[in-house]
């Protein structure tokens, strides 16, 4: 985590144009805002998903919006360092990174989702129970992914299963790109969101007969995070937070299926710092590097 987060901004392109060391604003209130997205899922209509997120960021912001995927959670933490991006999509959990590691001011979260981690098994391993993925290879999806990479090896390590050395972990990139895996042959297991092992097996791209769920978390009770630079016009980013927290924003909601949305609280974070501490993840180190 430290190597991936130290090396995460040469490998961000914006655009297709940004160099490693730019800056993607010349002022606290650029005339385009950049917003980057996470690295949900390996889809062409990732940005067409979004929209409703990324219109009420321009609506707030009151400028236009740059929107680019990104490779993973730390390449968004380096680049919001580097002022490659001005707001970002985040995942819950290593929001606490990114405020420690870019001063990012996480801004909004949204609430009241179904939002669970799964560990998602074909059933032709044998695989029953969190018990039985000792010595398994497990897909996870990305190093900063809260529901597809923190949660389940928080799961594990209370089942008495260290994640570095009892399993055969690999990043798959993507929650499907996990699940096909799984359904490809070159995983035991997926760790993924609820939600999304929902949504593969609804449209028939793997088969609920094949793969079941063999493990699941306790309700996470952030679905998602709207972060700005440390820099950002406080204007501008206040103006996000309103524009969020004001009116009927359900096609907004609709995307992580969530029931509100509020001003970020340091409050709505304490549960992943505690567990960000339990896997032995240090913070303030990390901000160091």
């Amino acid at each position: 985590m430290r190597r991936t987060v130290a090396a995460a901004a040469c490998a961000l392109t914006l655009g297709g144009a940004a160099a490693c060391g730019a800056s993607a604003a010349e002022d606290d209130a650029p005339d385009v805002l950049t917003v980057g997205l996470p690295p949900a899922e390996a889809t062409a209509d990732l940005q067409a998903k979004f929209a409703p997120i990324t219109a009420l960021i321009a609506d707030g912001a009151g400028t236009a919006v740059e929107v680019t995927a990104t490779s993973d959670y730390l390449s968004i933490v380096e680049a919001m360092r580097s002022g490659l991006i001005d707001v970002a999509v985040f995942s819950p959990f290593p929001t606490p990174l990114a405020e420690a590691v870019a001063g990012a001011e996480p801004l909004v979260v949204a609430k009241g989702a179904a939002y669970s981690s799964v560990f998602v098994c074909r059933t032709d391993t044998g695989i029953d129970s969190i018990e039985d993925l000792r010595g398994r290879k497990i897909a996870f999806v990305d190093a900063g992914s809260t529901s597809g990479n923190y949660i389940p090896k928080l799961l594990l390590t209370r089942a008495g299963i260290d994640p570095d050395t009892d399993i055969e972990g690999s990043y798959a990139g993507g929650h499907d790109t996990a699940e096909l895996a799984v359904r490809q042959g070159s995983a035991d297991c997926a760790a993924d969101a609820r939600s999304s092992y929902q949504t593969m097996v609804d449209k028939g791209v793997i088969d609920g007969a094949a793969q079941q769920i063999v493990a699941e978390s306790d309700p996470i009770p952030v679905s998602l995070v709207v972060l700005a630079r440390k820099d950002l016009d406080p204007a501008i980013a206040q103006g996000i937070v309103e524009a969020f927290t004001g009116g009927d924003n359900a096609a907004a909601l609709a995307v992580v299926g969530a029931t509100s949305f509020a001003q970020a609280q340091d409050s709505d974070f304490t549960l992943f710092r505690d567990a960000a501490t339990e896997l032995g993840v240090d913070l303030e180190e990390l901000s160091r590097k």
